[in-house]
């Protein structure tokens, strides 16, 4: 039987209408100012960096990992959207990760999308780079606060965007339609867990790139805000090729246990809320292939199409906030 992959974001009909306006209003606000923000100060060569780690996020978030119980996890990646772009193109990467899951693969809600982007790029990017900005300040060596950075603020995001959800869940329903001190309870632990999973998976990519090309996590900074990277190209091709090397052949092994928030609403009793809105296709593993339905094939082709969408999404985007000086000036230099 197919899974319900959905299930890995908020879900239409959890959250009141009321609750969804206001978690879109913040949304909206948080990625305008984004778009503000970089439209002073985006470097050309973040342009193609920004693609490339979209890309990666949406072929990390297809694979679930299991926690030690019968419940697993995926990779957010905020915090290393923020970390190697900065807190705006960090949040916007991720945006761009959710709006393309939501209306490609019916991955969330409609009306809900608006709650995910707050859980997931304002909380994971910005929020996120703010703690790693803070706890950097206490460790002389700059190698060794932004790894120690990467997994506080992995693991506080994870578990601060659980306890929101939990907020606006109970704002959503009247006082007793459910238990909402264990939902709480429940929601907390476990995010507790795929938390360490995140922060764990986060602080071994920022090793990495800080081994191989620490000037993208330690780069110096001008007064515009625009981060000195130079010979970005190889780094952006490498790392799409290994977003979709995860799409095509990592995502079909992914663990098939249920999510945080899945296996809590199935304890809790509130999963029945839940309903889908249109997408082009009903889920990862409902694409048809050679004129059927091969779940694992179809997961592949599922995680080679949006990584690709993603990529081509991100890369439209950021040319189009690009001011059309700077990019002239780039060519010329």
């Amino acid at each position: 039987m197919a899974r319900n992959w959905s299930a890995m974001h908020v879900q239409d009909g959890y959250l009141s209408p009321e609750v969804c306006a206001a978690t879109g209003l913040v949304a909206a606000v948080a990625v305008g100012y984004s778009v503000y923000k970089l439209r002073d100060g985006v470097s050309d060569r973040v342009v193609p960096l920004t693609g490339m780690t979209a890309a990666m996020i949406f072929a990390g978030q297809m694979v679930n990992f299991p926690i030690g119980l019968p419940v697993s996890g995926h990779l957010i990646g905020g915090v290393l959207a923020g970390m190697i772009l900065g807190p705006w193109a960090g949040c916007l990467a991720v945006t761009m990760v959710l709006v393309v899951q939501r209306f490609l693969f019916s991955d969330g809600g409609l009306f809900t999308l608006g709650a995910n982007i707050l859980h997931m790029a304002v909380i994971g990017s910005i929020g996120g780079y703010a703690i790693v900005s803070i706890v950097r300040r206490f460790f002389k060596k700059p190698n060794v606060g932004a790894i120690v950075g990467s997994v506080v603020a992995s693991w506080v995001t994870v578990v601060a965007a659980s306890a929101l959800f939990c907020l606006e869940f109970r704002l959503s329903h009247p006082a007793g339609a459910f238990e909402f001190r264990n939902i709480f309870a429940m929601m907390v632990a476990i995010h507790s867990l795929i938390g360490v999973g995140e922060a764990l998976i986060t602080a071994a990519i920022v090793s990495y790139v800080l081994a191989q090309r620490p000037d993208l996590i330690l780069g110096q900074t001008s007064a515009s805000g625009d981060t000195v990277m130079a010979g970005v190209g190889r780094v952006t091709a490498a790392g799409i090729v290994v977003a979709l090397c995860i799409g095509a052949f990592l995502a079909p092994f992914k663990s098939n246990l249920d999510d945080g928030l899945e296996h809590v609403s199935k304890v809790q009793g509130f999963s029945e809320l839940a309903h889908n809105a249109w997408a082009f296709f009903a889920d990862y593993d409902a694409i048809p292939v050679f004129g059927g339905q091969w779940q694992g094939l179809s997961v592949s082709v599922a995680g080679v199409v949006g990584t690709l969408s993603v990529l081509l999404l991100a890369l439209a985007f950021g040319r189009a906030v690009s001011p059309r000086s700077k990019v002239v000036e780039a060519g010329r230099e």
